[in-house]
């Protein structure tokens, strides 16, 4: 994963950042070269009047007595340059290779100094260098003279700086106003993509480059698919439930005229039990559960856990609630109730004592369901979520169905932002906690 990723950038972010980044980069090298390149450099009017000078100095000082030369290179020091006059160079420092073209600036002035054997040295190298040097004079002796203001280095000053990065930041602003309307085409793809299926579509315009296009259309065909098979899929989920619940409803007719009570009861369970597998079957085929036509709205969540509990208890169940009055949230009401129905129903198959508690934190509530059953072993509780899991193996008991109960409380609890989670409870068995956003 890329650092942009990781940060969260979008495409649009991430191409400004990179624009922004590249642009940066090159102002900063293109300063730090035109810097660097004129560091020891001088401007033309300076190389004029330093070559002026010697010219006019070696001239003074050759003609004057040598007795005379130190008064005479003294008093042609200026608040500019220092002159010395020198029978030979004593102990002189290296020529300097990087004041070659303040030397060429200085014969382009003044060529006559070229037979002079004009000789430069850059004294203190670092902050604060300056620029000395030596001319031979006709009769062998030498003018030393040292510049008396610094070599100009980097000047990175914040206003040079800002200077710089002024048209650079101009530059991606107007670059990134044509990225943004590029991506134009990518934002209204993402919009139908995010709406797909939970209602009608509609075509995303063609427009925007021409591999955007490629991608759009390709989009908009997917969407007439996908509609159709959608279509197909809940028209077939109607006549299946009508096709099985016939049925099974002539059955429970000729159920109660069988006179034997106990063959009557085992088939009205048998037939109680078909009609549950067919409703949970549908519930989660049907795509209620990812998109429900019920609103959001105030749930009192603990009379809801009271009353599941209530009910299985007047059924003979032993079932607890343990939780405050009353916790009102702003939930899908019949998707959170059918979600705890099928955690309580799942532990009265499993467990002979059920207790439903209800905690409330600073960001989540929490529904427990906790029986006194076999449990799930740890390695097995991921696999129990999926759909039309059978863990017969882990839960003993022939309990029928087709392993949707948990995978549709998991689906609802994602919808709500929330999630689930099995653990062991404290009674023994297992324990299924619906967690779900405070707010």
């Amino acid at each position: 994963m890329s650092l942009f990723e990781k940060r969260g950038f979008g495409l649009f972010g991430q191409i400004v950042a990179i624009l922004f980044a590249a642009v940066l980069l090159e102002s900063a090298a293109s300063m730090f070269l035109y810097e660097r390149a004129s560091q020891f450099s001088i401007n033309g009017d300076k190389a004029r009047r330093l070559a002026e000078h010697l010219v006019l100095s070696g001239k003074l000082i050759e003609e004057a007595p040598r007795s005379q030369r130190d008064t005479v290179a003294s008093e042609l020091t200026t608040t500019r340059y220092h002159l010395v006059w020198q029978e030979r160079l004593v102990n002189p420092p290296p020529v300097s290779p990087k004041l070659n073209q303040i030397t060429r600036q200085i014969l382009d002035w003044e060529p006559e100094i070229q037979k002079r054997d004009l000789r430069l040295y850059l004294q203190s190298p670092g902050l604060h260098s300056t620029i000395s040097g030596a001319i031979r004079l006709n009769d062998g002796s030498w003018v030393s003279f040292s510049a008396r203001d610094h070599v100009r280095k980097l000047d990175l000053t914040l206003f040079r700086t800002l200077q710089t990065l002024v048209p650079a930041i101009a530059l991606v602003l107007l670059a990134s106003l044509l990225i943004r309307h590029t991506l134009r085409p990518m934002r209204d793809l993402t919009r139908a993509a995010e709406t797909l299926g939970k209602h009608d579509f509609v075509d995303v315009p063609l427009r925007g480059p021409a591999e955007v296009r490629k991608v759009i259309d390709a989009f908009n065909d997917m969407q007439h698919r996908i509609t159709a098979m959608i279509a197909d899929r809940t028209q077939a989920l109607a006549a299946v439930g009508h096709d099985f619940r016939t049925p099974l409803a002539r059955l429970r007719l000729r159920a109660d005229s069988v006179a034997d009570p106990s063959v009557a009861s085992a088939m009205e369970q048998d037939i109680g039990e078909m009609e549950r597998m067919i409703d949970s079957l549908l519930a989660y085929l049907s795509g209620d559960i990812d998109d429900p036509t019920e609103p959001v709205a105030p749930t009192d969540i603990a009379v809801m856990c009271a009353t599941a509990a209530d009910e299985a208890s007047d059924r003979g169940h032993r079932v607890l609630y343990a939780g405050p009055d009353h916790l009102v949230l702003s939930v899908h009401g019949i998707a959170i109730k059918r979600a705890l129905l099928n955690l309580v129903g799942n532990a009265l198959r499993f467990g002979n004592e059920i207790e439903v508690r209800l905690r409330s934190g600073d960001r989540r509530i929490e529904i427990e369901v906790a029986d006194d059953g076999p449990g799930i072993p740890e390695h097995l509780r991921e696999q129990a979520v999926q759909p039309f899991a059978r863990l017969d193996s882990a839960r003993a008991r022939d309990t029928g169905g087709f392993g949707l109960g948990l995978s549709i409380v998991e689906r609802i609890a994602r919808m709500h932002g929330g999630s689930l989670e099995l653990g062991q409870s404290h009674l023994g068995g297992l324990a299924a906690r619906l967690h779900l956003p405070a707010a």
